[in-house]
């Protein structure tokens, strides 16, 4: 049969506790420090990336009419230009 909780064993509970909490809690920081190196690429990779998407974002902004206007050509047909003037390969009902 169980034996029933004694007053010695109720006032050894909290310290009980507390030191588990503080085994886990050191286990976690050492955890933290290991990661430190993996943190650390992680936000060299993300700062990589925005600087790349904020270069992209610049040079859209200085060379995007000159972009645009190699691919669009306005006047008698062309690549994504108007409709041509002569016919079609389609028939037409």
């Amino acid at each position: 049969m169980a034996e029933p909780w004694s007053g010695q064993s109720l006032q050894a509970l909290p310290a009980t506790v507390l030191g588990a909490l503080g085994a886990l809690g050191s286990e976690f920081l050492l955890e933290w420090e290991a990661q430190d190196m993996r943190v650390t690429l992680f936000k060299l990779l993300l700062l990589w990336l925005v600087l790349s998407l904020l270069s992209i974002q610049l040079a859209w902004g200085f060379y995007g009419s000159t972009v645009t206007g190699l691919y669009h050509r306005p006047g008698l047909g062309g690549q994504n230009g108007s409709t041509p003037d002569g016919s079609t390969h389609f028939p037409s009902w």
